[in-house]
């Protein structure tokens, strides 16, 4: 079936169902064991433009794969010949072939379909060790504090801190005044010398409605400090300052003559 029947069918098969998302290695070994040739199934990704370049790992214009709630897709196992590199607007789209590899795939072209859901536990109120449980968000934090350290480099720590849990952390994203003051209390305390903290907004610096968060939230909530965004670049990403106010920052520049605080974030 196609990628909208797909998506109509597993929606509709049980509540909270959805489409395959894979998100580590030992997921794709898994659903590769389930497929018999000549399989094929649909992965629940679609290439977007923006200003994130997945491919490099670098900021800049083109195309990334986001999962439909707007997370980037980390984990990728592209054949050769596939990927973000090669997207044009007839492949925009995610196929897992029977060795696991993923293809590129015509949105509208027909193929399997694996359907998905979280398994119910009990609601817990913890935080694996090292993180920082907020009741008020249902989230868990982690600082990191390092000079030199640039916003990519930030975001790949919180990824990797994230993937020792089975999480998919990542540079926070601030949904309202109280987690602005957690998030600053949070940065004090792990280096009160700090300047910036690095948060997981990115978007354009000459029009403060052109931002999003990299873990897909609503934007709703700024808290801009006086005269920002400032700048008509198009690449920039969001710190706050040691008043809690937000500043917009070339993402291609590295803020290495100051002391920085990272504050990585996921659901718990």
């Amino acid at each position: 079936m196609s990628l909208n029947d797909a998506h109509q069918y597993c929606h509709k098969l049980s509540e909270g169902s959805h489409l395959l998302r894979i998100e580590c290695g030992g997921e794709n070994d898994f659903v590769t064991g389930l497929l018999r040739p000549p399989s094929k199934v649909w992965i629940d990704a679609r290439a977007r433009f923006d200003i994130l370049d997945g491919s490099a790992g670098l900021f800049g214009p083109g195309f990334v794969f986001r999962w439909p709630n707007g997370k980037i897709v980390r984990f990728t196992k592209w054949a050769d010949g596939n990927g973000v590199n090669v997207i044009d607007k007839l492949n925009k789209c995610v196929l897992m072939e029977e060795t696991g590899a993923w293809t590129n795939a015509d949105c509208d072209s027909t193929a399997s379909v694996i359907c998905e859901k979280r398994l119910h536990r009990p609601y817990e109120k913890f935080c694996p060790k090292h993180w920082v449980y907020n009741k008020e968000t249902a989230a868990c934090y982690r600082t990191i504090s390092k000079t030199n350290m640039t916003i990519l480099e930030a975001d790949d720590r919180c990824f990797s801190f994230g993937l020792e849990h089975r999480q998919d952390a990542m540079l926070t994203s601030v949904s309202d005044e109280m987690e602005n003051k957690f998030v600053l209390e949070l940065a004090k305390e792990k280096n009160s010398n700090f300047e910036f903290v690095f948060l997981g907004g990115y978007g354009r610096s000459n029009n403060g409605n052109k931002w999003h968060w990299m873990d897909g939230s609503s934007f709703k909530y700024q808290n801009w400090d006086r005269g920002m965004p400032f700048g008509r670049r198009a690449l920039a990403v969001l710190v706050m300052n040691k008043r809690g106010k937000w500043v917009n920052h070339y993402a291609d520049r590295i803020l290495s003559q100051f002391n920085a605080v990272a504050v990585c974030k996921f659901k718990s």
